[in-house]
């Protein structure tokens, strides 16, 4: 988890990790060259049905896995910070929100693709994904030592409800 976070000075950086970073790039590459090899060598040599279904795989396939290739690789080529703490603000690759105006923080996304809500108290949403480059225990262990400390009362109310119903999810679970 330490090494996930760098701590210099006065800022505080959630980092991904060089292994997960090639296990992305190498996933989602090999995915988007199978759906490309479907599309110009399956789908050309077989049947009208057969090609019918190569197609709808090989672009869909392309497309998705593709354009996760093409966003992992703008984060590689951008820094290996995913999100910052610094001057009293979260900030993620293109956004900065003040921590004193964060209202609720919680995650998003579907479980193979993960980002972190963020809700104002102007009732903005944002959204900073972490790519996958980064698990969920690295983040939270920052939301709550450098984050909630100097949040407003209504985020830390958010968290501690929301990390309370996860201990009890996690306790039903397990009976």
């Amino acid at each position: 988890m330490e090494n996930n976070i760098r701590i210099t000075n006065d800022k505080v950086e959630v980092v991904y990790l060089p292994f997960w970073a090639g296990c992305m790039v190498f996933g989602s590459g090999l995915m988007t060259v199978g759906g490309l090899f479907i599309l110009f060598y399956g789908v050309p040599t077989s049947g009208i049905l057969r090609a019918f279904f190569g197609i709808i795989i090989g672009i869909f396939g392309t497309l998705f896995f593709g354009s996760i290739l093409l966003k992992v690789i703008s984060v590689l080529l951008s820094g290996r910070a995913v999100f910052t703490i610094e001057d009293g603000e979260l900030k993620g690759r293109k956004k900065a929100i003040p921590i004193r105006e964060i209202e609720d923080i919680y995650w998003g996304g579907a479980s193979s693709i993960k980002y972190i809500k963020v809700k104002t108290l102007n009732n903005k949403k944002i959204k900073l994904s972490t790519y996958n480059l980064v698990s969920e225990v690295p983040v939270n262990h920052v939301i709550e030592t450098y984050i909630i400390p100097h949040a407003s009362p209504d985020l830390k109310s958010n968290w501690e409800k929301r990390k309370q119903s996860q201990e009890l999810n996690k306790i039903s679970i397990t009976k």
